[in-house]
Parts: structure tokens; sequence; C-alpha cells
């Protein structure tokens, strides 16, 4: 849970870094810009963190 909590202000810091860098630039495209990019970083973490957890065969519930 640490891993996802990091990954996600990680992910939101650098959305407000693009912001700040960005706003003088694109002006008033720079929040869906950002937006996107944090989206992005959150689904890319998200797959990473994902791809190294793995769940053992026996520790899912069945089905009734």
């Amino acid at each position: 849970m640490r891993k996802v909590a990091g990954a996600m202000v990680a992910a939101f810091m650098a959305g407000g870094g693009v912001m700040a860098l960005m706003g003088a630039v694109i002006g008033p495209l720079a929040e869906a810009a950002v937006l996107s990019m944090v989206g992005v970083s959150l689904y890319a973490s998200s797959t990473m963190l994902q791809a190294r957890e793995s769940v053992p065969e026996g520790s899912m519930a069945k089905e009734a």
C-alpha cells in the first residue's frame, strides 16, 4: 500500500511541476495536459506495481 501511495504522490507532484512549467507556454490548455499526464503516470505505476506482485493460487477465494 505504501508503494501505491508513493506512486500517487509522485504522479501528482510531477503533474504540479508540469503545470507550473507549461502554464506560460500553452495557457488555458495546461490543466487538461496535466490531468492527462497524471492519469497516464498513475496507470503506468499501477501496471508496474501489479506486474511485480503475484498472487498465489491458493490465496484466492473460490466462487460458490
